[in-house]
């Protein structure tokens, strides 16, 4: 055995004990992730709305109807959702929580603060999402709600003091957010399949973004009375265009059917890109 100093032997005794530590703490890790994805699974299954009707599959022509008075709106139409899905977090939970300690009243954050029911008639069918009306001591909080489909072909949403995702649609899409009571949030919709149906997307207190594919096409007027409007045709051929301070119209691809985007506070904006479904502008 060669000779070896102390240090040497020191250094490789530590990491002995490293190594040993190591194997540990990932044992230990992997047990806890196991638990931690099985408590995720749990609450995210407390924290749904059971889709009354048939069960929305693949293959199936299904339109989604959405209002909420106050909150997020997510859709997620893609493929990989084998099928439909509809998930609900209470925004200000952590608050009515230590509130209802504190005052002596009851909060469920699993409440039924929504019903969706799938209506069909066999090849075609509507997701259709609408608001209870539960309340916490009086008042209804923000509900943030994600609804994940196969597909959709056809969106309405309608919702306000929050924003609206929309993700992978086709067909006719009118989302309008904003209300008397809450002003809109952002608007975004992103799709790799063809638009070549009516499409609009408004907001009172946010940005609208449309992304869409090269395939698409429209008659296109953007309205941004307080903001800028910006039409990114980098693909197909834009012809008519009319540009002026907060409005722009302009037809793409000879389409004849209506894309409005219109931002009453914020800024108007459509792209067209090569991956729309994975190309976002605010990150999601």
């Amino acid at each position: 055995m060669p000779n070896r100093t102390r240090t040497q032997i020191t250094a490789f005794t530590l990491a002995g004990a490293m190594l040993a530590l190591t194997g540990l703490a990932v044992s230990g890790c992997g047990q806890r992730m196991g638990g931690l994805r099985a408590r995720i699974e749990a609450n995210k299954l407390a924290r749904s709305v059971p889709v009354q009707g048939t069960p929305v599959t693949v293959g199936q022509i299904t339109a989604i109807d959405v209002e909420n008075p106050w909150g997020d709106v997510v859709i997620d139409a893609r493929p990989r959702n084998e099928e439909s899905f509809i998930a609900f977090k209470v925004r200000k939970e952590r608050h009515l929580r230590w509130r209802g300690a504190w005052q002596g009243f009851e909060f469920d954050p699993t409440g039924a603060y929504f019903t969706a029911e799938h209506e069909t008639d066999g090849e075609v069918g509507t997701v259709v999402v609408r608001p209870t009306d539960l309340t916490v001591e009086g008042f209804r909080p923000p509900v943030d709600i994600i609804v994940y489909v196969p597909r959709a072909d056809g969106i309405r949403v309608r919702n306000a003091g929050g924003n609206v995702t929309v993700v992978g649609a086709t067909g006719s899409i009118d989302v309008r957010s904003g209300s008397e009571d809450h002003l809109g949030g952002d608007v975004e919709i992103r799709t790799d399949l063809t638009l070549d149906d009516l499409l609009v997307a408004e907001s009172t207190g946010g940005d609208v973004r449309v992304v869409a594919s090269k395939d698409s096409a429209g008659t296109i007027e953007l309205v941004a009375p307080r903001g800028e409007t910006t039409f990114d045709g980098r693909y197909g051929v834009t012809a008519h265009s009319r540009p002026s301070k907060g409005h722009w119209t302009g037809v793409w691809n000879d389409g004849i059917n209506p894309i409005r985007i219109h931002s009453e506070a914020g800024d108007a904006v459509m792209m067209i890109v090569e991956n729309p479904t994975m190309y976002s502008l605010k990150g999601w």
